[in-house]
């Protein structure tokens, strides 16, 4: 795809996941540069105030607005909270990136009884995207959920879809976690099929292999493996900018919709994640789960 003139996002209003570090800082600090109004979410209050604090001067020169909202990602009832102070504040919203993560080294359950990376990853996201649909339909309505190459890698067929939510199939934390990039995946598509017509736009992006915080929770032989690696991995702002590629020219938003990215480069997704069955039987469970 050839290189396109950008168009102001100036007084567009975004809600981010995962802000306060990583991608989902790197993407809010770029936004906001461009004068879009952002929402984060973040998990931890200490971490989403000390990045509140830092990005107001950023925000302010901007002339753009940033809000924190607290929310773990993996407790459906704090995603219902925070999709409701949301959508009492704003009317609309233009961009969401669906971006915050875990990766797990054993198998834990989350508040509702689903496996934790599977909750986070997957489930949260589902379930706020449900909630605000109404709010992103009256704006622009793009959509960006942050994937990962490892999808390819993920497995949702090895087992009932239950078993794997649930943690019954567990496998190992690269397993977990390449099931729930995959889910992101199939979500994305899946949501163009549904919501297309309300003019719902929507992608999933591999942000690069990152030096980033997810990398402090996958099992220690992970991380012993990929120590001599960290120096080679790219800084967050690689995955700021694959988000950015995918919202800063909303006269390409019919055309760059329901697609998969590494990077900046579109790529066909692993065959599973292209399966139109398999999306619309996670989709139907996912309401099940969350009652979306």
């Amino acid at each position: 795809m050839g290189p396109v003139t950008p168009a102001p996002l100036r007084g567009q209003v975004a809600v981010v996941t995962g802000a306060n570090s990583g991608v989902g800082r790197s993407a809010t600090e770029m936004l906001l540069r461009a004068g879009v109004h952002v929402t984060m979410i973040c998990r931890s209050r200490a971490r989403g105030e000390q990045a509140l604090a830092e990005l107001r001067e950023l925000a302010a020169a901007a002339g753009a607005d940033v809000a924190l909202e607290l929310a773990d990602m993996s407790r459906l009832d704090d995603v219902r909270g925070a999709a409701a102070r949301i959508a009492a504040r704003l009317p609309a919203i233009d961009i969401l990136v669906n971006n915050a993560g875990v990766s797990q080294a054993r198998c834990v359950e989350s508040a509702e009884g689903f496996e934790l990376t599977f909750a986070t990853n997957h489930l949260g996201h589902f379930l706020l995207t449900c909630l605000l649909l109404e709010r992103l339909e009256a704006g622009r309505g793009r959509i960006v959920n942050v994937s990962s190459r490892g999808h390819r890698g993920g497995d949702l067929r090895r087992a009932p879809l239950e078993d794997i939510a649930r943690g019954r199939a567990w496998k190992g934390a690269l397993q977990a976690y390449g099931d729930s990039k995959l889910a992101n995946v199939l979500f994305t598509t899946e949501s163009v099929r549904r919501w297309g017509d309300r003019g719902i736009t929507a992608n999933s992006v591999h942000p690069g292999v990152l030096a980033t915080e997810i990398w402090k929770k996958t099992p220690r032989f992970v991380r012993i493996l990929i120590r001599p690696f960290t120096w080679f991995m790219d800084k967050p702002d690689v995955g700021g900018e694959a988000v950015m590629n995918l919202v800063r020219d909303p006269a390409r938003d019919d055309v760059v919709n329901g697609l998969y990215f590494s990077e900046l480069d579109e790529e066909k997704p692993s065959a599973q994640a292209r399966d139109e069955d398999l999306a619309r039987e996670l989709w139907d469970r996912s309401l099940e789960w969350t009652g979306g």
